[in-house]
């Protein structure tokens, strides 16, 4: 590889960068800003290391090479340099989608510059050596490139004019003159357009470390004192935070009574807490600090303080004496902004409120169901008996015929009401939980189901069942659904044959399992089924108004459990109703 004098200043920045580098994270590994600053060097040191291999070669084809490997690095420049910027600032949290997306777009400009000639097209010969020549990307390139620099710049001009440390102020305006020589460098990307000017990027990156290292090892990788971190909790705190005296006077703020009031020290340091209280009289904090030594440090103490513009800001406030040899010197307060959390114990409110409406309508409801709108009905059956009964050998076929469907479907209606009566009554008109011996309720449900399993030449097998607390009546009316579903939708010329069993596993809970080999469903309509009115077969084929599976989940969810279903077409259906065996008293409470 022959001698070129032009590569000497890339190799000895490169080279002394990269030892900088190991001897920042060697001490300071521990800091994320001392990693993403060795991660700056290193990405500067690479783009050095390969412009140092380009200018030393006379093969275009390895400097090509060379080239692509130095914008490979320079295109993690800008995500490094904003990751370190944001962390610096503690803006990381809140700017962590746009730095993940500067990561991304960094690493697939990275990739075209290796893979592609997107980025560098050929080489051009020149006095000082090989230099690449541009391809169709490095314009978009660059304005992604100095778009995340200037955005990085952005921010620290936004932290600095919010800023009220001179001290802090003044290493942020001396980052900011760090940065913004070291984009100089930049002017390295001249000669890619043909331009005969040789590569001098080397020197803003050496000014930039001189002074930006100075900054940033001052700032973040001193000694860390007792003091230094008392100081950076109080300013990172999210809490407001006054120090004051025993005559009630501030003596000391944080950052977020800047944030939540907006007064600027000048208008807080040496006056009275009571500036910011909206009320005169007995109860302000001042006079409260007379009473800390009787009554001991308040807590969550809800108050209304006002901003400097006057409008008054919902707080909780904690108060903390500050004594010496038994003496008080002064106090703590701690204020939390709970503006977000009443209105939302407000909104809870208003929320229950309307609930509280709505049931009181359900039951309405419920109660016209089961008195007014069941009277016509009870009247069009009689009065339809009785046209069959004095008439029906008078009226023709036809007329006949329409009574029996007005008969049937006034009987379908009843039968609508009747469960969503039963529906809207799980909870309006549940029953305190009580033990209940499932094994009793099951066998009484079976002996009710009697006509039915005879007529269908079913057979119920009911197992141990443990005993639980539960609504007596709602257990009844679970299980007599469940097994009158499966009495119902039985195979054609197959006897039904129900499965009935119930165990409490190690977690408390009950899981009562009621199997069939009945027609079964597909396995998409597990949830649906448990839906109000969901059939899915036919009113000819199968009676009922959809809803008894209904009542079921409302039922288990009232005991807080639920049911679940499976089932493979024509192999029958399994339901598993899990709720717990035992219930507090604040549960029943709740839950009746």
């Amino acid at each position: 590889m022959p001698w070129n004098a032009y590569a000497l200043p890339w190799i000895v920045v490169g080279a002394a960068l990269f030892i900088l580098a190991a001897v920042i994270f060697r001490r300071q590994r521990a800091s994320r800003v001392a990693v993403l600053f060795c991660a700056m060097i290193v990405f500067v040191g690479l783009w050095f290391f390969g412009y140092s291999g380009m200018l030393l070669t006379r093969d275009p084809a390895i400097a090509i090479a060379w080239a692509r490997f130095a914008l490979a690095s320079v295109c993690f420049l800008p995500a490094a340099v904003y990751d370190f910027t944001a962390t610096a600032l503690r803006l990381h949290a809140v700017r962590r989608p746009f730095v993940i997306a500067a990561w991304l777009l960094s690493g697939v400009f990275a990739i075209v510059a290796l893979s592609t000639r997107a980025l560098v097209t050929s080489m051009s010969p020149h006095a000082w050596g090989w230099y690449p020549r541009a391809g169709w990307l490095v314009i978009p390139f660059l304005f992604f490139f100095f778009g995340i620099l200037g955005i990085h710049l952005l921010e620290y001009a936004n932290e600095y004019r919010h800023c009220a440390d001179p001290i802090r102020r003044k290493r942020l305006a001396k980052l900011m003159l760090s940065f913004t020589v070291v984009y100089l460098a930049g002017v390295d990307f001249i000669p890619m357009f043909g331009v005969n000017q040789p590569p001098l990027g080397y020197i803003p990156v050496v000014a930039f470390v001189l002074t930006a290292w100075g900054s940033i090892r001052r700032h973040r990788f001193s000694t860390i004192t007792a003091a230094r971190a008392a100081t950076e909790i109080l300013e990172t705190m999210a809490d407001a935070l006054f120090v004051l005296d025993s005559d009630g006077r501030i003596r000391v703020i944080n950052g977020a009574v800047r944030t939540l009031f907006g007064f600027r020290d000048a208008d807080l340091l040496g006056k009275s807490i009571d500036t910011l209280e909206l009320t005169d009289g007995d109860l302000t904090i001042s006079r409260t600090l007379r009473e800390l030594s009787r009554r001991g440090a308040i807590r969550d103490q809800e108050r209304v303080l006002r901003d400097r513009d006057g409008h008054g800001i919902d707080v909780s406030v904690s108060i903390s004496p500050v004594s010496d040899r038994e003496l008080q010197q002064g106090a703590v307060v701690i204020a939390r902004d709970v503006r977000e959390r009443k209105h939302a114990e407000n909104e809870l409110r208003s929320f229950t409120k309307r609930l509280q409406q709505s049931n009181r309508e359900l039951e309405d409801f419920a109660y016209v169901a089961s008195h007014d709108l069941q009277e016509p009905l009870r009247k069009i059956q009689a009065f339809a008996d009785l046209l069959k009964t004095k008439h029906g050998a008078s009226v023709s076929p036809q007329a006949r015929d329409y009574l029996d469907r007005m008969q049937s479907a006034a009987k379908r209606m009843q039968v609508l009401i009747n469960d969503l009566l039963s529906f809207s009554r799980v909870t309006t008109k549940g029953q305190p939980f009580v033990p209940v011996n499932l094994a009793d309720v099951a066998r009484e449900v079976a002996h009710d189901l009697e006509l039915r399993t005879h007529d269908s030449g079913a057979h119920i097998e009911i197992g141990e069942l443990p005993s639980i607390d539960a609504d007596p009546l709602q257990m009844r009316q679970l299980l007599q659904n469940l097994i009158a579903n499966a009495l119902k939708f039985h195979r054609p010329d197959v006897p039904p044959i129900v499965h009935v069993t119930a165990s409490i596993g190690s977690d408390g809970c009950c899981r009562i399992i009621v199997s069939d080999n009945g027609i079964g469903f597909e396995a998409k309509y597990a949830e649906r089924i448990f839906t109000m009115f969901e059939r899915l077969h036919g009113r000819a084929k199968y009676e009922g108004t959809g809803i008894g599976l209904a009542i079921c989940r409302k039922i288990a969810q009232r005991h807080g459990g639920d049911i679940a279903a499976t089932s493979v077409p024509d192999e029958g259906a399994t339901f598993t109703v899990t709720i717990p065996a035992r219930h507090s008293e604040e549960r029943e409470h709740a839950d009746a």
